[in-house]
């Protein structure tokens, strides 16, 4: 638990990938409509598996007594990034109200990192609770936001994107899950039912992804086909097994710092693919490409290098 878990490390990487991808656009560029309806499902694992992995780790953070320093350096980082955004994508020029709306609810991307500290403030309190309670916290405010969620996507109500793509009802779920995993595996004691073996965990997973396929292609088809879910109830069933699955990976060891770059590729991409847009490149994956292997690139050569490491670990 304590030791670096190299299987995590790869899936990170993997799922910086799978957010650039989205949001590049290559996804309806490249597969059109019915692939879109495959591509969302499986590209939008990357936020429930990320936040898992938040939650999987601020146990011991917490036991280190660093979870409160852990939340303000989150809340920090949104706020620096949000900064540098608005400097480099010319934001001053829209008004001061629109400036806050995007800073309180959420900027682009950098929103998860707004729901990872509403997440964590909540999972502090109800972590006192004990795990049932934390479990059955997280299956509330996940059926709520999924209702929330159909309700806004098929125009039976008018709320913004950002009331359930949120830290409450979107990353706070996951961010539990991941908890109680590392609980489960460092004091299995401490929560009353078991992970189980492999072939359920498969079949589990597999029975979540045609769930959020059907629900992916039924938004996509009777809607309209801009009808994308951020989050679907197949992916509450299909992010914990994949989870579990990872968690068992023997992974060869590497020192290559995969987490940071991760996280590195995560904060930045959105501000390569904004530079492309503006230089009206033609095709997607050029963008993409230089999105993700850049920031890659910038924290491997400062690691190399041997410098930059208080620069990475106040901006990563």
């Amino acid at each position: 638990m304590y030791q670096r878990i190299y299987s995590i490390d790869y899936m990170r990487i993997i799922l910086a990938a799978f957010v650039v991808i989205g949001h590049s656009g290559m996804g309806r560029e490249t597969f059109g409509v019915s692939g879109l309806i495959t591509l969302n499902t499986i590209l939008r694992l990357a936020v429930p598996l990320f936040a898992m992995t938040a939650g999987f780790f601020l146990l011991r953070t917490r036991q280190r007594n660093k979870y409160w320093l852990w939340t303000r350096r989150m809340a920090v980082l949104y706020v620096v990034w949000y900064l540098i955004y608005f400097l480099f994508m010319g934001l001053w020029h829209q008004g001061v109200g629109q400036s806050l709306r995007e800073l309180l609810l959420g900027f682009r991307h950098l929103w998860f990192l707004e729901g990872l500290v509403v997440a964590a403030v909540m999972m502090h309190f109800m972590a006192a609770l004990g795990p049932r309670v934390m479990l059955w916290s997280a299956i509330l405010l996940a059926g709520v936001g999924v209702a929330l969620e159909y309700a806004a996507v098929g125009h039976l109500i008018g709320i913004p994107l950002e009331i359930f793509r949120s830290g409450p009802f979107f990353i706070y779920p996951f961010m539990v899950m991941g908890y109680l995993f590392a609980s489960k595996l460092t004091q299995p004691d401490s929560v009353p039912w078991s992970i189980p073996g492999r072939p359920v965990l498969i079949a589990v997973m597999m029975a979540g992804f045609l769930l959020a396929l059907a629900e992916n292609a039924f938004f996509l088809t009777t809607i309209n086909e801009y009808a994308l879910l951020e989050y679907q109830i197949g992916m509450f069933i299909m992010a914990p097994a994949i989870f579990a699955l990872v968690l068992n990976v023997r992974a060869p060891e590497t020192d290559l710092p995969l987490g940071v770059m991760a996280s590195a590729i995560y904060v930045m991409h959105y501000l390569f693919l904004h530079f492309a847009a503006q230089m009206h490149v033609p095709h997607p994956l050029p963008a993409a490409l230089v999105a993700f292997l850049v920031p890659a690139a910038l924290v491997l050569l400062m690691v190399r290098l041997g410098r930059g490491q208080r620069w990475m670990a106040q901006l990563f």
